[in-house]
């Protein structure tokens, strides 16, 4: 079996101090030599502009040869968040420095084997490190991502292969196939660094799961998976799709067709970047493409209070994606009167541009050993997740607001910053000039979307657009029992005004789960597979999980089977086939389904568990299969002990981990709406 294999690995990585990460053969200077080779900056010019400012944002180094014939390609990457990888980049620089500092050299690898290929390929990083040196201010050169040719494992943490040869130019000498090996096109490239596992030897105590896109966007509906999904794209997209767009070669790129070339700007939601550089195109680019891609609505709830529904529409993985420790996603609620004036509010910033602590804000929230949340990008601290409200690709989220006594109009928006203020403080420290540093501390706020609803004699108008109730109904349905019996009426609704789509009965279905109603569920999911067509394989998901909670799992393995053939690389599908085909006494078809998922997520927890107990099933050797188990099992006791302290600590914080929780608007006066914010 492929675990098999992995197993020892897993284990010897846990005990030899740092794991295995990026590999640059041959290694060394020479390495660099070719990395970063070519027409450059000299080394006086990059060293006095880190000197003035602290980082070197010139001409760009390690792109000179390729730019003679990839003039686009070159300039796209030159204003990129992947060239400001590395101590280039003061926001990264900062929290680098601290781990080095308290965990040690070596051990900044953890972070280097991805923001700072050229230090590893030299083995400079394991020593103090020259930050005015070229290797320091190259940040991820064209020759890091084409010179991979293997990924060790879909661990993430940079676990790639890179042979570094020289390479050949002119037609009939293979600089294509050089450059552009077929594993380049995958997101599975993408995710050897955009997943991350924090170690033992980060944290000082356990595995923990750090930032997360590839696993996040591998199970989703856009990926051409996503068993759990009501909603489905019309088509799957990878990672390339969306951050490496087609964008036309204005400076004739040899490698345009059809005057056009994948981007390399690798546009995502770093606005700091080239805001702290001037670089307005960038600036402007980058807010444009996180504009939309969550979409708010405001519809009537309870009297007195409107909902706001969020739906994550263009973000193949959960949003904020990335480090949700120290991005900062909230929503700002106005409700005005008759006359328009403002009354009341929440999610504003003060005037020192601090946001509202009493503010909903969309993110991840770990937190170190006494519940507080981690404030510097100090991964090392982190010992669990308090919350977490981040969107993921299917599922729509409603908060709740309470809205005072004549309130006419109510206005929300959901905005973005990509650092918490404590953290720009921090981080910008030490920027030395002082006009760089204060836009270092002031990245621009984006307006994501927005959205408003006006109340009349306390009703607010009824919606007429299905679409728009089946979110509200699935928001609902994934509320505390108490409210998700509120999604009935809009799911109804849904259903009355869109008879031939299947997204209502399937948010029926889910509702009637949530409540407990076995043969209701069955029953819609009965209607739904009775229409005409190919099915949903949400429908299979569904009846397969119920049947299970029912305890008649001999026909949820039915379901879960089928499943599984419509959709065989699914990691839930897999999961849940290998636990009912345990259940059933399939001790080997359960193995088999588990070493599947761990074939595709060695760190599976659902599938080291399943693996573990099929072998036990088996009468076979569980103990290095348990202590795996273990070793990746979330820590749920943990997390909650830790929410109670954040609770307490910060007790605005309180509701946040409850879905569709409560928020009171503040009367106006008592705190800044936020209306002087500086929105892009």
């Amino acid at each position: 079996m492929i675990l098999r294999g992995l197993v020892p690995a897993l284990i010897v990585s846990v005990v030899a101090g740092v794991a295995e990460a990026a590999r640059f053969v041959p290694g060394g200077a020479a390495t660099v030599g070719e990395l970063i080779g070519g027409r450059r900056p000299s080394a006086e010019t990059i060293r006095a502009a880190v000197q003035k400012t602290s980082f070197y944002a010139g001409p760009p180094i390690g792109a000179g040869l390729c730019a003679r014939c990839h003039a686009d390609v070159a300039a796209q990457w030159s204003s990129s968040a992947h060239r400001f990888a590395s101590f280039n980049n003061p926001y990264y620089a900062a929290a680098v420095n601290a781990f080095r500092d308290e965990k040690g050299k070596r051990e900044s690898r953890f972070c280097a084997d991805c923001h700072d290929p050229t230090l590893v390929a030299d083995g400079s990083i394991d020593r103090k490190i020259d930050v005015g040196s070229a290797s320091a201010q190259a940040g991820i050169v064209c020759l890091v991502c084409h010179s991979i040719t293997r990924i060790e494992d879909l661990r993430g943490n940079g676990r790639f292969h890179a042979q570094v040869d020289p390479v050949p130019y002119g037609a009939g000498s293979g600089h294509g196939v050089r450059l552009r090996p077929a594993l380049l096109a995958t997101s599975q490239f993408c995710g050897t660094c955009h997943k991350v596992g924090l170690t033992e030897e980060v944290t000082g105590e356990r595995w923990l799961r750090g930032q997360n896109d590839l696993d996040a966007w591998y199970d989703s509906a856009i990926a051409g998976r996503g068993a759990t999904a009501v909603s489905r794209p019309d088509a799957a997209q990878r990672c390339q799709d969306c951050h490496m767009p087609l964008e036309p070669a204005v400076l004739g790129d040899q490698a345009a067709r059809d005057g056009k070339i994948r981007s390399h700007r690798f546009l995502g939601a770093n606005t700091a970047l080239p805001h702290l550089r001037g670089d307005e195109e960038q600036e402007r680019r980058t807010a444009e493409f996180l504009r939309g891609a969550v979409s708010i609505d405001l519809l009537g709830a309870a009297p007195g209070a409107v909902d706001v529904v969020l739906r994550n529409r263009r973000v193949g993985h959960r949003f904020p994606g990335g480090t949700m420790d120290s991005n900062e996603v909230w929503i700002e609620v106005t409700a005005s009167d008759g006359a328009g004036q403002p009354i009341a509010g929440s999610g504003g910033l003060d005037g020192g541009g601090s946001l509202d602590p009493a503010a909903h804000r969309v993110r991840a929230q770990p937190v170190d050993a006494l519940g507080q949340p981690i404030a510097h990008r100090d991964v090392q601290h982190l010992r669990g997740v308090a919350f977490d409200t981040s969107l993921n690709p299917a599922d729509p989220q409603a908060v709740r607001y309470r809205v005072p006594w004549g309130t006419a109009t109510v206005r929300a928006r959901l905005l973005y910053r990509k650092f918490e203020r404590q953290y720009l403080a921090f981080a910008c420290a030490g920027v030395r000039d002082a006009l760089v540093r204060a836009r270092c501390e002031s990245p621009p706020v984006v307006e994501m979307a927005a959205a408003q609803i006006v109340i009349s004699d306390g009703e607010t108008a009824a919606v007429t657009q299905w679409e728009r109730l089946v979110d509200h109904g699935l928001a609902l349905a994934d509320a505390l029992v108490d409210r998700a019996g509120e999604a009935l009426a809009p799911l109804l609704r849904a259903a009355a005004l869109a008879p031939d789509r299947p997204e209502p009965l399937l948010g029926l279905a889910r509702l009637a789960l949530a409540l407990g109603q076995t043969d209701e569920t069955l029953a819609l999911l009965d209607r739904l597979d009775a229409r005409p067509g190919p099915g949903v394989p949400a429908s299979l998901w569904l009846r397969a999980t119920t049947l299970h909670r029912a305890y008649r799992d001999r026909p949820a393995l039915t379901a879960a089977e089928q499943l599984l053939t419509r959709l065989p690389d699914d990691r839930n599908a897999l999961g849940l086939v290998a636990r009912l085909r345990g259940l059933a006494g399939d001790a080997i078809g359960a193995l088999a389904a588990s070493d599947r998922l761990l074939a595709i997520d060695p760190e599976a927890e659902e599938g080291l568990f399943q693996r573990m107990l099929a072998l036990r099933d088996l009468g076979r050797e569980t103990r290095a299969a348990e202590e795996i188990f273990l070793r990746h099992r979330r820590p749920i006791e943990t997390d909650l002990a830790l929410r109670r302290l954040l609770n307490q600590a910060r007790p605005a914080l309180a509701e946040e981990s409850v879905p569709v929780h409560t928020h009171i608007l503040t009367a106006r006066g008592e705190r800044r709406t936020g209306e002087s914010a500086n929105v892009r």
